[in-house]
């Protein structure tokens, strides 16, 4: 499902139920993969060793996540006791049948839940628990089958302040490297990524050289491209094939061109010197020319 707020327009895919591998305790990705920034970021909770940690990471080739921060998950006393207040059912946007439920917070906030009923039998409250708590500040009980779909906030002055919660369908598959997620909060990431590392791998991974027109700030984002390029093929290449590597590496850089140029991050005559730098380095991803460590 997608949470989708219509305040912050951040999203959250839960996949512990559609999730091919069960093993992985995972509880919810948030990413944003439109042409704003370089990095394609992913947010998501992940379970480990009894904690819940709110991690931080990378999407790559759309569908590749990777972890490169975390802290530990702890909701700030989040209100856990809804009563259902009346028989009385609800519709909100495409929603029908909504039963309401209202808490007070400690402040003598008033929330009000709209809770849907999909009638499939499915337990959504542990998903549903880390992302209500930490966006929310809410934990409500729900019963199999019901997910919260609008919230709304009563302040004392009498004023109130809504959000939504839209829940989607998806149909792209996310892959998450387990050992690399686990090891980076085990602080082992540095014998993690020696072991992980290729024995043949594109030679820009172990020594680059830029032409004398390269200025610091083109080489900053030359070496940004390499890293992430060279990172994607240590953790993926086992399971990518390699004519998908080649094709990530000539869409990841038309994206970044995109977001240059729209940005104006770096300049028409700085974009065509990158442009030039990277499609030199493209050669050396053929497999006769990869690079022995």
């Amino acid at each position: 499902m997608i949470f989708l707020s219509d305040v912050d327009n951040e999203s959250g895919i839960s996949v512990r139920f559609n999730s091919k591998d069960k093993t992985v305790p995972v509880y919810s990705i948030g990413f944003n993969s439109e042409k704003k920034s370089i990095r394609n970021t992913v947010n998501f909770y992940y379970s480990y060793r009894k904690n819940i940690y709110r991690m931080d990471g990378v999407l790559y080739n759309e569908k590749y996540v990777a972890a490169n921060g975390f802290r530990t998950f702890s909701a700030a006393s989040p209100v856990r006791y809804f009563k259902k207040v009346s028989d009385l059912l609800y519709n909100y946007k495409s929603y029908k049948n909504l039963e309401k439920r209202i808490a007070k917070d400690k402040d003598g906030t008033e929330i009000e839940l709209f809770v849907a009923q999909f009638n499939d039998n499915i337990d959504y409250s542990e998903p549903a628990l880390f992302f209500l708590s930490e966006h929310y500040g809410i934990s409500p009980g729900l019963g199999k089958g019901e997910m919260v779909v609008y919230a709304n906030y009563k302040f004392n002055a009498g004023s109130s302040a809504g959000d939504f919660a839209e829940i989607k369908d998806i149909s792209r598959d996310l892959y998450l490297n387990k050992n690399q997620i686990e090891a980076l909060i085990d602080d082992k990431y540095r014998e993690f990524m020696l072991q992980s590392q290729q024995a043949k791998t594109p030679a820009y991974c172990s020594v680059t050289v830029f032409g004398k027109n390269v200025d610091d700030k083109i080489a900053a984002e030359l070496n940004d491209f390499i890293a992430h390029m060279c990172e994607y093929y240590d953790l993926w290449s086992n399971q990518e094939k390699f004519e998908n590597f080649n094709a990530y590496f000539e869409t990841e850089l038309e994206r970044r061109i995109y977001i240059y140029k729209k940005s104006g991050y770096l300049n028409d005559k700085q974009i065509k010197i990158y442009s030039e730098e990277i499609n030199r380095l493209k050669n050396q991803n053929l497999k006769e020319k990869l690079d022995h460590k």
